[in-house]
């Protein structure tokens, strides 16, 4: 079931690093519950995003290289943190199904109030579909996926944009080094919807999914983000009822 009490259960939020999937959250906490509820299908919400967790896995390489050890999956890097080790985006997806499994598997109430919005970008050929597979059973029943859409050079662009050294943990205004960013060049969402306009299938699961087309960037332009964003998740919310 992917609808509770006319909103959504699970939201995954997907694109490029800076795409805009930050601030078409971050636009959404900004509106009252009431025209949450009624224009988006949203409640009041609670996130897992990943990009919290690699911070954590870089934090925790500096205490081991301060303790003498090898660092195991990043490096200092003057933004912040760059991966290292690929197997990390496999385990990150991992952690976000246990994180899921301890407090909302099997939590009804939660999604009698409450909307899971969970967050991560990943780049590469199949990296969504991988992604996907990896995600539990439990999760695909109960989403709907929202994919913010620029060219690799816009992301570019916001990346450096929004880059703050005051900030670099933030998830709204940190940036990652040109050659994390050269990853994700290319990734399959095209590829992955391909099949159908309004869901794609996972492990014979069919997920529900929304294009949200940011370039040009509307997402700093509210009279232009709000009715874009209100005609997707209509329909986001119409075709969860249906699949």
């Amino acid at each position: 079931m992917r609808i509770t009490n006319n909103t959504f259960n699970i939201i995954i939020f997907l694109g490029r690093p800076a795409a805009g999937k930050s601030e078409v959250i971050d636009f959404i906490y900004k509106q009252p519950i009431e025209k949450r509820i009624k224009e988006f299908a949203i409640s009041s919400d609670e996130t897992l995003d990943d990009f919290v967790d690699l911070w954590i896995k870089g934090e925790e390489d500096d205490i081991l290289e301060e303790l003498g050890r090898k660092r195991l999956y990043t490096e200092k890097d003057p933004t912040g943190y760059s991966v290292t080790e690929k197997f990390l985006y496999n385990f990150l997806i991992k952690k976000i199904t246990y994180a899921f499994n301890k407090k909302y598997k099997n939590n009804d109430e939660f999604y009698k109030t409450k909307t899971l919005f969970i967050e991560f970008s990943r780049g590469g050929e199949n990296c969504y579909r991988n992604a996907f597979n990896l995600l539990s059973d439990d999760i695909l029943k109960k989403c709907v996926v929202v994919y913010t859409k620029v060219s690799f050079e816009e992301a570019c662009r916001k990346n450096n944009r929004r880059y703050n050294p005051d900030a670099k943990d933030s998830i709204l205004q940190h940036a990652l080094p040109q050659k994390i960013m050269d990853q994700y060049k290319i990734d399959d969402w095209d590829a992955l919807t391909s099949e159908h306009p309004d869901y794609f299938t996972i492990k014979n699961i069919k997920v529900p999914y929304f294009t949200f087309l940011n370039e040009p960037e509307i997402t700093d332009k509210y009279d232009l983000l709000e009715p874009a964003l209100k005609k997707g998740f209509e329909l986001l919310k119409s075709n969860a009822l249906k699949y």
